[in-house]
């Protein structure tokens, strides 16, 4: 009689380690979740889990803010505990994928119907010997984010239309532009804006690898190119070329013209700055427009977004952006479900009625923050996609005078470069140790632009041979 108890009751534990496995859910851990005091943000998060959720019950949600930086990156990479998909920057896909730390998602993309209808330049910076390893969530093109109470103050714009919003575009002319088209311009603006207002004319970032990073396009923009490749393909510095050499002089006569705020300049100065008119111009990605109203509380009339002037090597603009990507530690199961919760956040080329409902909460939960609504850099190409996202920004784009921005967008497409493709994010820490001491009188830029160059040029060929 024992044995026969003792049998059922292994019996009932096997059937019930059976039916635990079959309830198991796949856990996916979402990166991008939202931090718990944006409680409008969490809301909206939850109720994109709960929908997901009830289509595919076999996965479990897991939210998790992770905020990418290469030292938290490296962390996490080590030990394993990276989220399911998390963002990082245009400029790393190549180190982590190099590093074995990103799931090979071809396929999967294929499947869904998704990589023929990804931008194919967002698709490319993605790409690694045939393979796709990440999802763009969007693109960023650098501009210069302008004050124009204090353009107006230094007599450089004006109400042209009377409608009370000052024009950089005289929006009855669009040929008439009251902005600097060259940067011979830009500091001409800068000399007028100091001299009739005592406001910095514009300011120029410096630490926190933001200074190397804002300077690539100043140097683009006098014909460099900051990394170069030889014959066999190898990638070399190039950081004290004649005309990037020729950049960082230009940036120091901001300096010496005492037209700039001198010190530590870092990501959120600009924007508090511009927003309370001490600095007239600003250098920004268009993705971030809203921070002179969420930091500076800036008027939105009062904001404009222009092409970064061209410079004697050409006109360029940084692109740059957030891609997703997928821990290489999770299984298939679990990316897939990554991947398919991003239709569930409007972050993929779906048009569904749940990617359309998460596109409309998105853009009335930033109404309802006061966020600046302007058109994004689209990931996708889909014509279905595209007649949507038209759509939702005539319903939700919520700048009155928007030839304050047309002249961004309508050169975008022409004037976009990928940045340095290799070891970016160290070469803009170098660039940084420059940019930093152009306050300093008497500073050598060669001197300090050819220590530089080593250094880097020593790296690249420790880390690629």
């Amino acid at each position: 009689m024992r044995k026969i108890l003792l049998l059922l009751v292994m019996a009932f534990m096997i059937i019930g380690l059976v039916a635990c496995k079959q309830s198991a859910k796949i856990e996916v851990v979402i990166g991008m979740w939202p931090e718990s005091a944006n409680t409008d943000d969490v809301a909206m998060f939850e109720t994109w889990k709960a929908r997901f959720e009830t289509d595919y019950p076999q996965y479990e949600i897991i939210g998790e803010s992770f905020t990418y930086s290469v030292e938290a990156f490296y962390a996490r990479a080590n030990s394993h505990t990276l989220p399911t998909v998390f963002q990082t920057w245009f400029t790393e896909p190549q180190m982590i994928v190099d590093g074995g730390y990103a799931k090979d998602i071809t396929d999967i993309v294929t499947n869904l119907g998704w990589y023929d209808k990804m931008d194919p330049e967002l698709r490319n910076y993605l790409t690694f010997n045939d393979r796709l390893y990440g999802i763009p969530r969007d693109g960023y093109g650098l501009g210069m984010i302008v004050n124009l109470d204090v353009l107006y103050d230094a007599g450089l714009v004006d109400d042209y239309d009377g409608d009370g919003i000052y024009d950089i575009v005289n929006p009855d002319n669009p040929s008439e532009k009251h902005y600097p088209q060259t940067m011979t311009e830009l500091f001409q603006y800068c000399q007028t804006i100091k001299e009739n207002t005592g406001v910095d004319g514009m300011i120029i970032l410096n630490v926190d690898k933001n200074g190397g990073w804002q300077y690539s396009n100043y140097a683009w923009a006098f014909g460099a190119s900051l990394e170069t490749f030889d014959a066999n393909n190898d990638v070399h510095a190039n950081l004290n070329s004649p005309e990037a050499i020729a950049a960082m002089e230009y940036l120091k006569s901001f300096y010496d013209n005492e037209l700039v705020p001198i010190g530590n300049m870092n990501y959120s100065e600009w924007a508090t700055r511009l927003g309370n008119g001490q600095i007239g111009m600003a250098i920004a990605g268009n993705d971030v427009i809203s921070n002179v109203i969420t930091q500076g509380g800036m008027d939105r009339d009062a904001i404009a977004f222009i092409p970064i002037p061209a410079g004697p090597g050409g006109q360029y603009t940084l692109f740059g952006g957030t891609p997703y990507m997928f821990s290489a530690d999770d299984s298939d199961e679990a990316v897939e479900g990554a991947i398919r919760f991003l239709e569930y956040m409007g972050r993929s080329p779906e048009v569904s009625q749940v990617a359309q409902d998460a596109m409309r909460e998105g853009l009335q939960t930033a109404t309802r923050k006061n966020m600046l609504i302007l058109p994004e850099v689209r990931p996708w190409i889909n014509e279905d996609y595209l007649s949507l996202i038209e759509s939702l920004n005539a319903q939700y784009v919520n700048v009155s005078a928007f030839h304050n921005f047309q002249d961004f967008y309508d050169k975008l497409p022409l004037t976009r470069r990928r940045e340095e493709p290799y070891y970016t994010q160290y070469m803009y820490e170098l660039l940084d140790q420059v940019v930093v001491n152009l306050k300093n009188p008497g500073f050598d830029v060669t001197s300090s632009l050819n220590s530089k160059q080593e250094l880097f040029e020593t790296y690249l060929r420790d880390h690629l041979g």
